[in-house]
């Protein structure tokens, strides 16, 4: 069957925008401590571009925050946590919280849908292949790292950020789902340990959340490419320093690895390929080129 492939980094021509996609505060999320007003503030200091709050199951209105941080782009969503918990984003979000998930996902038109946290703990399964199958809809990413369950807290608690291989076992099913790094931000200490840099025409939520849908970003816990480029088939990306950084395709399988300060990597007869990377600064992930069919 002929094919095509869907590369998300080709022609990348806007600013680099950071910001997470999943955050709370507190009074609307009784589970974190720090107070809206005080998270913007943090934001702003990390030099965050755009911030969703995503409280559980309530959307957080966000006009005067909006009013008072014009530099700032504010996205509104809610956490859906009354089973799995899915992440709802937008510029403007309606109460699809008071649904249930399934129906919540069929109208969620235009939205950013994100699985979260799959497995926050190791040999807990949150989220399995088949639950995220089942739903109505394919979401449109899933966290491939949740910052709040990796500060030292939460992982003397037995707790999980890291989620790469949950990734590949839905790629690998056919699923085709973007990777994102959020700090799931509750508390202090979670700010600023993961974050996604969107590649957008314009720091507004329209071209943010365009760019989103369309992959046109990677996930961080600090590592940052001093270059990245896609053509067709061809991932390239370097660094300012030597990484140990791989290639993954379907199955999980190891498709080429190394430590460099570049790498590249043309997508052979694989459905997937993948990228990511470890430093002293920290992970990487990039979104997969895909192998589609016409």
């Amino acid at each position: 069957m002929p094919t095509s492939v869907l590369n998300p980094y080709e022609r990348l021509d806007g600013a680099w925008l950071r910001g997470s996609f999943h955050g709370h505060s507190a009074f609307a999320s009784r589970c974190a401590s720090v107070r809206l007003s005080s998270a913007v503030r943090r934001y702003r200091r990390l030099g965050a571009a755009f911030t969703a709050f995503t409280n559980h199951d309530v959307v957080t209105r966000l006009d005067r925050v909006r009013a008072r941080n014009p530099g700032m782009v504010f996205l509104e969503g809610f956490e859906h946590s009354r089973g799995e918990n899915l992440v709802f984003v937008g510029e403007r979000v309606p109460p699809l919280h008071e649904l249930p998930l399934h129906e919540a996902v069929t109208r969620a038109d235009g939205l950013l849908t994100i699985v979260c946290h799959p497995r926050p703990r190791l040999g807990e399964e949150h989220w399995t292949a088949a639950m995220v199958r089942s739903l109505p809809r394919t979401p449109v990413g899933v966290e491939v790292y949740n910052g709040h369950y990796g500060v030292p807290r939460m992982r003397a608690k037995g707790c999980n950020p890291l989620y790469s291989d949950f990734w590949d076992e839905l790629l690998t099913s056919g699923l085709k789902l973007w990777g994102f790094a959020n700090d799931d931000s509750h508390d202090p200490a979670d700010f600023g340990n993961a974050w996604n840099m969107v590649n957008a025409g314009e720091a507004c939520a329209a071209e943010i959340l365009r760019s989103a849908r369309a992959g046109r970003f990677y996930g961080t816990t600090g590592l940052m490419p001093a270059e990245l480029r896609g053509e067709g088939e061809l991932i390239s990306v370097g660094f300012d320093s030597p990484c140990r950084g791989r290639f993954v395709g379907p199955g999980g399988r190891v498709l080429a690895s190394g430590t460099e300060r570049s790498f590249r990597y043309r997508l052979g007869p694989e459905t997937y390929a993948r990228f990511e990377a470890e430093g002293a600064d920290g992970r990487l992930f990039l979104q997969p080129v895909y192998r589609t069919g016409t």
